[in-house]
């Protein structure tokens, strides 16, 4: 039997914190537009269920054009059962608000809710702080291949007092083959117990610049009594971060061109964030527009986040007697300044003196 485990889909978020508003509304056709590629995977591969662990959409209310989407797509594909548990982002809005459920639309609930097919039983339950003793109801026959479904964050250790925790060692020996996990938007996999696996299958696209590289599924096959696991990347667009170190270099063209050159094998339909890091002399003249307007005129979306200082030391100017000299030593050895203000007024102080407009 193929499953495939999904989560974090965050369907109809706004994607205004990172993108222009153009970009945004592409980007938010493209997130229903993935769901419907990994669905359409699932036809072509003869996949039975898909285990959606939770925030399958980013609010409470949910747009009704992008809700009747969804509803068309799990119910013109009825060979396949949809397993959908609520997280703390959907919550059970969706399926409240629907006149009619499709029925190959099932839920988990507030007490475990189990799904057999054959031999494989799959089981979930939306946490909340009423149902803190889930980890002693849980019964799952040895006999059978056992996966599991919940939203939150693990832990390693016996404290589960938050809605979003879940203990790993409270779900050791209950013959769980593969935790199907939701909650973490990065793929990560690691043992259970000498049984199981557990499992964040990681969203299906990167929305900001904390949810970098490959995004997609997991589809799973069980065979002789095994629970194998592959991740299946499925993003139209990844995100990446660049860190350049622009130490050393003076010449800000010389800067873009090898930063245009570092990026170049990360592909033009991508979102890209680039970080300046390091130390620059005060002879260098940045211009972070004209870098950004480049970029963006490569990739998809680009933007640039300077991280570097200035290198300026007070000794460099112990001997200077011009007007700059002594403004930079007044700067440098006020105490009472922190130094990224030392620079910015460093920075502006030398704008001035050389007649530019403030």
């Amino acid at each position: 039997m193929k499953i495939i485990h999904c989560s974090d889909l965050h369907i109809d978020s706004k994607m205004e914190s990172n993108l222009p508003l153009i970009k945004a509304k592409e980007r938010r056709a493209e997130l229903i537009l993935t769901f419907e590629n990994m669905v359409e995977f699932a036809k072509l591969n003869g996949v039975r269920a898909i285990i959606i662990a939770g925030d399958m959409f980013d609010t409470l209310r949910v747009s009704i054009s992008t809700k009747n989407r969804i509803v068309s797509i799990i119910s013109k594909n009825a060979d396949i059962d949809f397993l959908y548990l609520a997280g703390n982002h959907d919550e059970e809005s969706f399926i409240s608000s629907l006149n009619e459920i499709p029925t190959n639309l099932k839920v988990f609930g507030d007490d475990w809710t189990y799904f057999e097919y054959g031999s494989v039983c799959i089981a979930g339950v939306k946490l909340s702080k009423e149902n803190n003793s889930v980890y002693q109801t849980l019964t799952l026959s040895k006999d059978n291949i056992n996966i599991v479904v919940l939203h939150g964050q693990i832990v390693k250790s016996n404290y589960d007092k938050g809605v979003e925790l879940i203990s790993l060692p409270k779900l050791m020996n209950k013959n769980i083959d593969y935790l199907a996990l939701g909650h973490i938007h990065q793929y990560t996999t690691g043992q259970l117990d000498k049984r199981g696996a557990y499992c964040y299958s990681g969203c299906l696209e990167g929305r900001g610049f904390d949810e970098l590289g490959d995004k997609g599924f997991v589809l799973l096959e069980t065979d002789e009594g095994k629970v194998k696991q592959e991740f299946i990347p499925m993003s139209k667009r990844k995100l990446f971060e660049y860190r350049f170190d622009i130490t050393g270099i003076d010449d800000f063209y010389e800067i873009e061109q090898k930063i245009i050159d570092g990026i170049a094998k990360l592909g033009t339909e991508n979102l890209i964030k680039v970080v300046l890091v390091g130390k620059y002399n005060l002879c260098l003249q940045k211009n972070i527009i004209s870098l950004s307007k480049k970029l963006n005129d490569i990739f998809y979306f680009a933007k640039v986040k300077d991280e570097s200082s200035l290198k300026v030391e007070l000794s460099d100017f112990e001997h200077d007697m011009s007007l700059k000299g002594e403004f930079i030593r007044r700067v440098l050895s006020d105490e009472k300044l922190s130094e990224d203000k030392k620079e910015q007024l460093i920075l502006m102080g030398l704008k001035a003196l050389d007649g530019e407009v403030l």
